[in-house]
């Protein structure tokens, strides 16, 4: 990782990339997978621009991190030895790696699903919230360097590279911007794909992929930002749109709802009959809205004041611009230090 004085990766390295004792470990152990993956020198963990199964906690070994430039050539970031975790806030969202992991040696290490992660800090607060700022670091320390996201190539300035960069800044994305016009490895590939000055900007991603001047949704999906809705799987609220108001509404449905992945017919017969079944306990319930039982009322001992009494009208009731028109008794006071009348 490009390392500059006074960056993340130089101030809090220790945060970043911290080192679990062996009882961490075995803590964490229960919310892994039940068998623990080998793997040789030499292959790979994580690949860049691929979807990791999880967060690699390591058992015993070493393995590489590295940053792929499209320009050409790798970028050794770190080494992870025993009691190291890999992984960033990718993991927890189930987006494509940003970064290439190979074993040096040979490697056993467990993984902790992305969807077994958000339990993790739940269940274990300490430990959990070690593990989430070294994510957010890590992905700070990505965005810092922004070598390993896309690369935008066109001349810089010009609207379309300012809207492409604004969205992958608004979403979190490293990224590096190249203009043809001064950088040479920008005009060399420029060349080598044959793309004119009209086609640009042209934007590399990690996979390899090349767009030509893509729009929005084209780079997500790009990026693995946008994944295709499974049409087996039944959903009781779509959301559309993640504000404060988009987030309100999805913490009401799963408060109020089953997990949409558990919404099967069977299961939303269980819930209607339970309804019906509360219903009908509550009917049967003296004092209840569906009960036959009567009770007396309950008479309440009347006040002799009466319940209502008209508030006098202020003498200077009328406005402000009123009164500058029409001087009246008190025009100099405010409407508040007005006496009412009596």
């Amino acid at each position: 990782m490009a390392s500059t004085k006074g960056s993340t990766f130089d101030t809090r390295f220790a945060q970043m990339f911290p080192t679990l004792d062996p009882g961490e470990v075995e803590r964490l152990r229960r919310f892994g997978e039940t068998r623990t993956r080998t793997f040789r020198a030499g292959e790979r963990l994580v690949t860049t621009g691929e979807v990791s199964p999880g967060m690699f906690v390591i058992v015993s070994g070493e393995v590489a991190l590295s940053q792929h430039s499209v320009l050409g050539g790798d970028q050794l970031i770190l080494t992870h030895g025993p009691g190291s975790f890999m992984g960033e806030l990718a993991q927890l969202s189930g987006q494509p790696s940003l970064v290439d992991a190979l074993a040096t040696k040979p490697v056993d290490a467990f993984v902790i699903p992305s969807r077994r992660l958000r339990d993790v800090l739940v269940a274990e607060a300490e430990l959990g919230e070690r593990i989430m700022r070294a994510l957010i670091l890590r992905r700070v320390g990505l965005l810092e360097s922004g070598v390993g996201g896309p690369v935008i190539v066109g001349r810089a300035g010009s609207a379309d590279v300012v809207r492409l960069a604004g969205f992958l800044s608004r979403s979190g994305q490293p990224h590096h911007e190249l203009d043809p016009e001064t950088d040479p490895h920008a005009r060399t590939l420029v060349e080598s794909f044959h793309v004119g000055a009209e086609a640009l900007p042209v934007v590399l991603c990690p996979s390899g992929a090349l767009l030509r001047n893509p729009t929005e949704v084209q780079l997500a999906g790009c990026l693995g930002l946008v994944r295709a809705l499974d049409p087996a799987q039944v959903h009781d609220v779509a959301i559309v749109g993640a504000g404060p108001a988009g987030l309100a509404a999805a913490s009401t449905a799963r408060r109020r709802a089953s997990p949409s992945s558990s919404s099967t017919p069977a299961r939303s017969e269980a819930r209607r009959a339970r309804r019906r079944a509360s219903r009908t306990t509550s009917a049967s319930r003296p004092g209840s809205l569906g009960s036959r039982s009567w009770r007396a009322p309950t008479t309440r001992r009347r006040s002799s004041a009466p319940r209502w009494r008209s508030r006098p009208r202020p003498r200077c009731w009328r406005s402000r611009a009123a009164t500058a028109r029409r001087p009246s008794r008190c025009a100099s006071a405010t409407i508040s230090a007005c006496a009412p009348a009596r």
